[in-house]
């Protein structure tokens, strides 16, 4: 059976990664008059530059022998994959505001871009999944899993998506949706970063996000390679929105009134 706590879990981080996001595009429409056009582009380039163009390529790069043995080093594969994950999405932030979004460069707008961007990471890469697994536990309490899945995916997979479900903590589970709720946070102050860089012709900028990026991914792919605590892990996110945080509100009067140097 999987428990009360862990259904309770899976509920609570779908809703973060999925109902969130969508409830602060109304929440900003309402308050601030948000462009939906830049939540879609924001959407749309992290599918574009991030799903149909850089996994791919990793994919690829990684049936070659020497990639495989150089994706050995975890030091070299977190520094490649972080920078790579800066390097795509922060050119596409950059191109979505200066050619989709150039009569829209408000700091709302920003916000609006940054909901979108992190709003579908949350959903195609934590709020999917977890529709399956409360659909899959609900089936493992009603007795009806096996029955219903061992046909379709084979007895030994579903023997081994019933054993996760059932033995993966509720703590875990929940962990998910409050680090997507983290990980929006800096998807909004990044984009913001490179509104700045579009509204003030400064492209160094756009190099500033790119590295942060990479800096803000760096530490929890290190910490989770030789470490193994997701604690620790967490909180380094945590501290990165929290600073996400302060940035956002503090750019709002200097982006509405472009008075930034």
């Amino acid at each position: 059976m999987v428990s009360t706590a862990a259904i309770i879990a899976m509920f609570f981080t779908l809703t973060l990664s999925t109902i969130l996001p969508l409830g602060l595009v109304l929440y900003f429409y309402k308050k601030e008059r948000i462009s939906i056009k830049a939540v879609l582009v924001g959407a749309a380039v992290f599918i574009i530059f991030q799903i149909l163009t850089r996994i791919p390529l990793l994919q690829y790069l990684s049936a070659q022998a020497w990639y495989t043995e150089l994706m050995s080093n975890v030091i070299f594969a977190s520094l490649f994959l972080s920078l790579t994950a800066g390097l795509f999405e922060e050119t596409g932030r950059f191109l979505g505001f200066k050619y989709f979004l150039k009569d829209r460069l408000e700091w709302k707008n920003g916000v609006a871009y940054g909901i979108g961007h992190g709003g579908i990471e949350a959903i195609g890469l934590v709020g999917l999944s977890y529709i399956s697994n409360i659909v899959f536990s609900l089936m493992i309490n009603a007795g009806t899993f096996e029955q219903t899945l061992n046909a379709s995916l084979g007895s030994t997979t579903a023997a081994a998506i019933k054993a996760q479900l059932i033995n993966t903590s509720p703590l875990l589970l929940a962990v998910g949706g409050i680090e997507r709720f983290f990980t929006l946070l800096i998807q909004i102050a990044l984009s913001l970063l490179v509104l700045y860089a579009v509204m003030n012709q400064k492209p160094i900028y756009l190099l500033y996000a790119i590295l942060l990026h990479a800096l803000i991914d760096i530490p929890a792919v290190l910490f989770t390679a030789f470490y193994s605590n997701l604690l620790l892990v967490e909180l380094i996110v945590l501290g990165f929105a929290v600073l996400s945080y302060i940035f956002i509100k503090r750019m709002k009067i200097p982006l509405e009134n472009n008075t930034l140097d």
